[in-house]
């Protein structure tokens, strides 16, 4: 009879179609990935899946095998967690993906606090953009998720966690910056520094500026960057105006550093929420993270 690491190596495989991804969530070697497959191959007498270059791809039976395959995997740890849940969380490993602005500025405090309180609990923080966060969720390779967007997805619950207000910034020296009123027509003569595509800050700062009749299309983008820092550097050394989370342009406001552009009804707030995988069973250290993260957001 086959063992559960074998299955598991199948799933893993199967569901990243690489063994290469496979054997570096499982934390082992791909040598050892493939050994288990064959091993499982051999046991069944049939062949699960079709390796190539690019990928792999599952055979009929593979396809089949799956399904149940998936099945068994979730009702073992089921069992596993619901035994784990009787030690009173003294041992756990939780795997968070974040967008920039919570990974960055919120959740590295809360999860100080809770690991005074959760000493034996082992928590990774994954920070991306939304969109691979989302993506983590989907693939299960994150057990819980926290972004500055909701994407639409079948499979990725959503539920706000708390408000995070957006600013328009300038650098201290530019001309819009000593301007005490400034109008949409101000607005559209300058240069834009963005976030990279995926990023919740660049979708929603992209909407907030359409909402008062700045198109994209017609927006003057100096440059697309990775990170708030990054963007926040930009803006500081005049090459552009953006907005970011006050969370992460407080510091330079309070230095002087950066200017922050007001616009009369101007709507700067938005939400962080926290995901999950609505397929992925929520286990005991899971839920008593977001029972606390949410009581630890409205204080």
């Amino acid at each position: 009879m086959f063992n559960l690491r074998q299955l598991k190596s199948f799933v893993y495989v199967a569901q990243q179609k690489s063994f290469t991804k496979a054997a570096k969530l499982l934390y082992m070697t791909q040598p050892a990935v493939s050994a288990q497959i064959k091993a499982l191959e051999e046991r069944l007498d049939v062949q699960l899946m079709e390796r190539n270059d690019k990928q792999v791809v599952l055979t009929e039976a593979g396809e089949i095998f799956l399904v149940e395959a998936e099945r068994i995997l979730a009702s073992y740890e089921r069992i596993v967690e619901s035994l784990d849940e009787l030690k009173g969380l003294r041992r756990g490993h939780l795997r968070i993906a974040a967008s920039t602005i919570p990974g960055e500025y919120i959740l590295p405090k809360f999860i100080g606090r809770f690991k005074e309180k959760y000493p034996q609990i082992e928590i990774e923080l994954v920070i991306s953009d939304t969109g691979q966060v989302i993506e983590s969720l989907r693939e299960r390779t994150a057990d819980l998720g926290v972004t500055g967007a909701r994407i639409k997805n079948d499979v990725v619950k959503f539920e706000k966690l708390l408000d995070d207000e957006l600013v328009l910034i300038t650098s201290s020296a530019s001309p819009i910056g000593q301007k005490k009123q400034v109008t949409v027509a101000d607005l559209q003569k300058e240069k834009y520094i963005l976030r990279e595509h995926g990023s919740g800050t660049r979708k929603v700062m992209l909407e907030r500026l359409q909402s008062i009749g700045i198109q994209p299309a017609q927006m003057d983008v100096a440059m697309e960057l990775g990170s708030t820092r990054a963007v926040i550097t930009a803006v500081e050394s005049g090459l552009g105006i953006s907005m970011v989370s006050r969370w992460a342009a407080d510091e330079a406001l309070k230095l002087g550093l950066l200017k922050e552009i007001k616009l009369p009804g101007w709507n700067s707030v938005r939400d962080l929420y926290l995901a999950w995988n609505t397929h992925k069973f929520l286990n005991q250290l899971t839920t008593t993270f977001i029972n606390e993260i949410k009581a630890y957001s409205t204080n």
